[in-house]
């Protein structure tokens, strides 16, 4: 499979693109929502925004992480310590 020649750039328009249609639905859906006694609100777009985040995010940029963690994570325990200080 052939790289876009201007992939990066490619990338960036697509997902521009995809928000840009993605709102225009969702405009679209809540002005036509046929059932007025429970009308559809900004919140129940909720778990569609955060896939499509995901999607853009991670997905669409998957060429451009690597296996090795960022340098400012490489030397951090794995974990967090969250046991309170004893009283005195």
């Amino acid at each position: 499979m052939n790289a876009h020649p201007n992939e990066p750039q490619a990338r960036e328009q697509y997902a521009d693109e995809l928000v840009r249609r993605y709102r225009e639905l969702r405009r679209w859906a809540v002005e036509n929502w046929p059932n007025t006694a429970q009308p559809l609100e900004a919140s129940d777009f909720i778990a569609t925004d955060r896939e499509l985040q995901l999607l853009l995010g991670a997905r669409l940029h998957a060429s451009k992480q690597s296996d090795q963690p960022p340098a400012n994570v490489q030397n951090q325990a794995q974990y967090q310590d969250v046991t309170p200080m004893p009283w005195p």
